[in-house]
């Protein structure tokens, strides 16, 4: 009975509210978070650009002024054109590493966007619970005025002494006092949640929305395991790039005029790579390469043994909830029962206050358990790629 009374009040409240599937699309959309993290594509294209484009070409020049020793002097002139040419399997790896850059930057853009979506959600289970629990204590206030005026009208009839009828009405205040607790933990979730969205005006927010678990077990779509695997290719890419030891030739044009003749030049500079191999950069990529790949395979370990917890947990939880509610329907039983004797009979109001005691700590458990079983939904989603794009 009790559980029916929470859950039409709970659906009541949400009929006229914005349902968090529309809420959660609205943050998506207008999140000044999300848009900066969405700047990064366009941040890892430029850099792309950058990365495998050319050097400019430098013009050179010069005026001369020969004096002979017998005759006038003459002015001649000089100018010469060079420009950089990258060797052709340099450029290779460049366009690989900056493919690389990209798509480790795209797959971070979609890290940052699933982690936002797990982090939204789970801050709306805790808005869901302190609702729950607000509701669960005004159900109680009200079992409490009802005890309080059973309580008053036995006072008055004689069949009870004033400290029963008092010992009712502190009971009232006490969860009128826990009522206000429960009131502000809500509203400070409820602005969490908001921050969160980065939404600028508040809304009414459903609570009726369940969380459901994907149907996938595995890592395979994983944003943090793909992006993991991205820094592989990324510094992998960088190690390949770091072996070349020349990646630029200068070809040089110059034409000369002086007095008596004109003379044309075409060459190459080609630096001698003697002294410095680039032998340390290559090293200290293998390395980096390396760390990457041991950091990926501790990450597939630590994701997989998480949603071995995460299943387990969630079949105990499953369990706990069922036997929780069996419990609770005796508890609710009992209570009206207990109820229905205080009103004709002079059952002790100690006995009825512990009853109803027990009742509402259990209904506070089972809020608790579904908010156990929404986190460890929405932690398993999150891990096997549920909040990708």
């Amino acid at each position: 009975m009790f559980k029916h009374i929470l859950l039409s009040s709970l659906v009541c409240a949400s009929l006229s509210a914005q349902s968090f599937e529309i809420f959660l699309q609205n943050a998506l959309q207008n999140s000044p978070y999300l848009q900066a993290n969405n700047l990064n594509k366009e941040q890892a294209q430029e850099f792309s650009s950058l990365t495998t484009r050319y050097k400019n070409p430098t013009l050179e020049l010069e005026a001369s002024n020969f004096s002979p020793d017998l005759g006038e002097s003459e002015i001649g002139y000089r100018f010469a054109l060079r420009q950089p040419i990258r060797l052709w399997g340099v450029s290779a790896n460049r366009e690989d590493f900056a493919a690389a850059k990209e798509e480790q930057s795209l797959s971070l853009v979609r890290l940052k966007r699933a982690e936002f979506v797990r982090e939204i959600s789970l801050v709306f289970s805790e808005y869901k619970s302190a609702l729950s629990a607000e509701v669960l204590a005004k159900e109680e206030l009200i079992i409490s005025e009802k005890i309080v005026e059973i309580s008053k009208a036995r006072y008055k009839n004689g069949t009870v002494a004033r400290v029963k009828y008092l010992q009712a009405k502190v009971d009232q205040h006490r969860v009128k006092n826990r009522l206000d607790e429960l009131a502000i933990k809500r509203l400070k979730s409820y602005y969490k949640l908001l921050t969160l969205s980065g939404l600028s005006e508040e809304v009414e927010i459903g609570s009726d929305y369940i969380f459901t678990l994907s149907v996938s077990s595995t890592t395979e779509n994983s944003a943090e395991l793909n992006f993991a695997k991205t820094e592989v290719k990324s510094s992998l890419s960088s190690a390949q790039l770091s072996a070349n030891k020349i990646e630029w030739i200068d070809l040089v044009g110059e034409f000369e005029q002086e007095p008596n003749q004109s003379i044309a030049r075409l060459g190459v500079e080609i630096p001698l790579a003697v002294f410095n191999t680039k032998s340390e950069e290559k090293k200290i990529s293998q390395i980096e390469a390396k760390k990457s790949e041991l950091l990926v395979q501790n990450l597939t370990n630590t994701t997989m043994l998480k949603l071995k917890e995460i299943k387990k947990s969630l079949t105990m939880l499953e369990k706990l909830q069922k036997s929780t509610q069996i419990l609770l329907d005796y508890q609710e039983e009992l209570l009206k029962m207990y109820e229905d004797a205080y009103k004709v009979a002079n059952i002790d109001l100690i006995e009825l206050q512990i009853v109803k005691n027990q009742m509402i700590q259990t209904e506070s458990k089972a809020i608790e358990i579904q908010l156990s079983l929404e986190q460890k939904i929405i932690e398993h989603n999150f891990l096997t790629g549920e909040y990708n794009e």
